[in-house]
């Protein structure tokens, strides 16, 4: 037995699982330490050859493991001769380079106090779930490096992270991650494993193909790589084979952490391979009439039609996954049509992009999109879920754009419903994208402002659609006074309104004058006044016609005095998107809830009767609270306004404590029991006992909302 070997120095490293922890220790706020700068820069060739810097099994390991001492570079070990065993066993096992197997082997007893005579089935269980931490952590620490990159602040120390993220793709990351992810998509299960081990090492091969994904997209996204039209043709490609059982998922997904891990790797992949078609620069290249040649695209005429070959064969019908892919794909050429030089390819110009369409409609493309953003990956993943939400708003408002989307035409049609759901949840918890939103100069949100200013010209009369969008535009400071502001300056009134019989369906924009008051809808007492100008937004009946009238009271005092009524009328729907907004409003930004308390004093409203009598009409938002939440159904729907009535008064009493508390006082709110003591359980109804809001209740909810930031965190207490 020799007494000093040497192997390569490329098969040691230093753990990953510490790197990444202090990685995630570090402050986001100032520079990184010099030390984890100098790790980073050491382990650069380890990130560039990420998973293959793991070897398999080699005959010069083995036997160098038959030496007292092992010399890795600078590193010295002592091989101990059960430990040895143990690592010929791991390596056999894992199909890991024998050296690399005493590592993982010592590593882990070392840090762990394990003793190495366990049996070996349990030794090995441990073991397993050590090496792919390792390897997972190999992947965070490049995911990191992307991350940090991409969304903190230029300090210096930035700089430096940054160039370490675009070296490792000029030397070639991109196509090393391309060939781990199809290595990963088509690996079987290792004959030398226990069958016993399958479940887990099933989800940690997922768990691996998620990490790459999360760094090909943030690659993208920044980008700090280009991904060419031969790139995007493998996506497609291994996209089109995942949905049609080509590759191990279906076979991996046999646990229901594995079937949701599965799912994300489809729906990571669909991400990529739309951020991809980069429709924010064409957007951009449209805006500035910028000739398709001559602009900042990856792909070429060419490209366009092998990429537009390989879309055709999608099968939208069969696999629904693949509908928001044609329908990225169809926004994608019909942009591409509208750019000057466009004719110089006729080829490209008779590819058919309403039938990718119609195509993805029929198989229910939105449905598919809003599915992604119901699903726990935008919820619990700590992937760059800001980045998945930013690439379908850029999707869906260059859908907007393409096809000219409008919500006032067909309100009740479901894909109209659909879209607006969509972008709800696209902005909703998202500040960034929010502050983006009402930044004017952010060309790529343009299509949805307008979409929303087209649903601000029906209010009053439509409300619902108008206040969930504004609800979920909202998240932030700024935001929340950018919703307030928009609200208050409203414009204009809309109502129904009978017209001649010979003004046409299509005879819009036609100007006409009340010849008397007009009732405002769903407001009783207020009008608009005698003599006002309107136009005619549509025509909806044989003699009827929307108009929008030149009227501007504050959009929020006509919110808050709709809200006053519907909670007589019993419109569940508009009371509990209102409520969440007022909700919200206050919650995000304290000069708006000291404006909206102080609504009726700051302003002189008055309301129009039909005599065109001016008559004081005074609102007080914390009475109108109180009265709503004395006043609500015995049932779980009356329990979730209750949750929000409370948590916005308890957000108003922090503001103005005399104030609130004489409001509430008065209004008795801490002391009533409503019409019944006892009523039976129904589907829709609490469980059987009082309902009563004691003052103890009361005082125990504000101070519960005062602490508790989520949304309807009062639900469960009441």
């Amino acid at each position: 037995m020799a007494d000093t070997s040497s192997v390569d120095v490329s098969l040691w490293w230093d753990s990953f699982t510490l790197l990444f922890t202090e990685l995630e220790n570090s402050s986001l706020s100032s520079d990184l330490s010099l030390n984890l700068a100098k790790k980073l820069k050491d382990n650069h060739v380890w990130f560039l050859n990420a998973l293959s810097s793991f070897k398999p099994p080699n005959q010069k390991s083995k036997e160098a493991l038959n030496s007292k001492k092992l010399k890795i570079g600078s590193q010295q070990l002592t091989i101990q001769s059960h430990l040895k065993d143990k690592a010929l066993q791991i390596s056999s096992c894992l199909l890991l380079d024998e050296v690399q197997s005493y590592i993982v082997v010592e590593r882990f007893i070392e840090h762990n106090g394990a003793a190495a005579d366990s049996t070996f089935p349990e030794f090995l269980h441990t073991i397993l779930i050590q090496y792919y931490k390792e390897r997972q952590c190999l992947l965070k620490c490049i995911r990191w490096i992307l991350m940090r990159a991409i969304y903190i602040g230029p300090v210096s120390e930035n700089n430096y992270v940054k160039e370490e993220a675009k070296e490792l793709f000029h030397d070639g990351l991109e196509s090393k991650l391309v060939s781990f992810l199809e290595g990963l998509l088509s690996c079987s299960y290792p004959e030398q494993m226990d069958v016993d081990l399958f479940t887990l090492w099933a989800e940690e091969t997922l768990i691996e193909d998620n990490l790459v994904l999360d760094i090909l997209f943030l690659a993208y996204y920044d980008p700090f790589c280009t991904c060419g039209s031969g790139i995007w043709k493998k996506f497609g490609s291994i996209y089109k084979g995942i949905l049609a059982g080509e590759y191990n998922l279906g076979k991996l997904s046999i646990t229901s952490e594995a079937q949701q891990l599965s799912y994300y790797v489809k729906v990571q992949l669909l991400l990529i391979l739309i951020e991809t078609l980069n429709l924010e620069n064409l957007l951009q290249m449209v805006h500035d009439e910028t000739p398709y040649r001559k602009g900042a695209s990856t792909f070429s005429f060419t490209d366009v039609q092998e990429m537009d070959t390989l879309v055709s064969t999608f099968s939208a019908f069969e696999m629904n996954e693949a509908g928001p892919l044609v329908l990225a794909w169809a926004v994608f050429l019909y942009l591409l049509s509208t750019l000057p030089g466009k004719d110089e390819n006729n080829e490209l110009m008779e590819i058919d992009h309403i039938g990718y369409v119609r195509q993805a409609f029929e198989a229910g493309s939105l449905h598919y999109c809003l599915e992604i953003l119901q699903c726990d990956i935008l919820k619990d993943y700590d992937g760059p879920v800001s980045g998945y939400r930013s690439v379908l708003r850029t999707f869906i408002s260059a859908f907007i754009a393409s096809y000219e989307i409008n919500l006032q035409v067909q309100p009740e049609d479901g894909n109209s419903a659909l879209i607006l759901d969509i972008i709800c949840k696209i902005y909703r918890g998202e500040e960034s994208l929010c502050i983006q939103f009402w930044d004017k100069g952010s060309f790529i949100d343009g299509p949805i402002r307008s979409l929303l200013c087209n649903i601000e010209s029906e209010f009053p009369f439509r409300t619902v659609e108008l206040v969930k969008l504004l609800s979920s535009l909202c998240e932030g400071t700024w935001p929340a006074e950018c919703v307030y502001t928009f609200l208050d300056r409203s414009v204009g009134i809309s109502s129904l309104f009978e017209i001649s019989s010979d003004l046409l369906a299509d005879d819009v924009s036609h100007i006409l004058e009340a010849q008397q008051a007009v009732q405002v809808p769903g407001i009783e007492g207020l009008f608009v006044p005698s003599g006002t100008r309107g136009r005619v937004l549509k025509v909806v009946g044989e003699k009827t016609a929307l108009v929008r009238w030149e009227y501007s009271p504050s959009g929020v005092y006509v919110l808050l005095l709709h809200l006053a009524q519907d909670m007589y009328l019993n419109n569940k729907e508009e009371v509990f998107f209102t409520l969440d907004l007022l909700n919200r409003l206050v919650s995000f930004n304290t000069a708006v809830c000291f404006a909206m308390m102080d609504i009726s004093n700051s302003m002189q409203f008055r309301a129009i009767d039909l005599t065109n009598e001016q008559v004081e009409k005074n609102v007080w938002v914390v009475e109108m609270i109180c009265n709503l939440v004395k006043n609500l159904p015995l049932n779980s729907h009356g329990a979730a306004l209750m949750s929000m009535g409370v948590k916005i008064l308890g957000v108003m009493l922090i503001c103005s404590p005399s104030n609130v508390t004489a409001v509430a006082l008065n209004a008795n709110l801490f002391d009533i029991t409503l019409q019944t003591a006892v009523f039976s359980v129904s589907s829709n109804d609490l469980s059987s006992g009082s309902w009563l809001l004691s003052g103890r209740l009361a005082r125990m909810l504000l101070i519960d909302c005062e602490q508790n930031s989520n949304d309807y965190p009062l639900t469960i207490s009441v």
